[in-house]
């Protein structure tokens, strides 16, 4: 069954995740910023017990409880309570662009550092300064903000890579990205 699952995301992701898929079926997975929840289900559905958080998750796709290894509900990452290590992997993705401040960036990294267990390893990917918006003014992490902060932390990159990206969305101009994606470990 596990094999039948529909990708609920790209290569990238799936290279990102490719650690995680290496942990035994119920080890436990915080996927911060899960947005609807897509890659959630999708581990659930593949053994993990998965816990999705995001501040803008909609009433319907919360879940009241742990069912089937998946609980999604609205939270912020830096105000989820729980045991210190308590996750076998951790999830940021598409996250860290939305911080707004180089302060907030390390809150963040601190905070998911704080809840994995010691040797989980941590996927993420953001949207970095190398190619500026030119249409909009956002806070992009510098990518030596991010890989500092995660050195400082004891965290080594096992696979670290980037991907352009042009596109529109929500009615902007067609405009480029840069995301850097990544997994680290100890």
């Amino acid at each position: 069954m596990p094999g039948t699952l529909p990708l609920p995301f790209n290569a990238h992701t799936g290279r990102a995740l490719g650690p995680v898929l290496d942990l035994p079926a119920g080890a436990a997975v915080l996927d911060a910023g899960c947005g609807r929840g897509a890659v959630a289900r999708w581990l659930a559905g593949r053994g993990y017990r998965v816990l999705g958080i995001d501040v803008e998750l909609p009433d319907e796709d919360a879940t009241a409880g742990e069912a089937d290894g998946l609980e999604l509900r609205r939270a912020d990452l830096l105000e989820l309570p729980g045991a210190d290590g308590r996750f076998d992997a951790v999830l940021l993705f598409g996250v860290l662009h939305y911080a707004g401040h180089p302060d907030r960036v390390r809150e963040m990294l601190r905070t998911v550092d704080r809840l994995a267990a010691p040797e989980a390893p941590l996927a993420l990917n953001w949207i970095c300064d190398e190619i500026p918006l030119d249409h909009e003014d956002a806070y992009l992490p510098p990518r030596a903000l991010v890989l500092n902060t995660l050195r400082l932390l004891g965290r080594h990159p096992v696979d670290v890579w980037d991907r352009d990206v042009r596109h529109a969305h929500g009615g902007s101009p067609v405009h480029e990205h840069r995301i850097v994606y990544g997994v680290w470990s100890r």
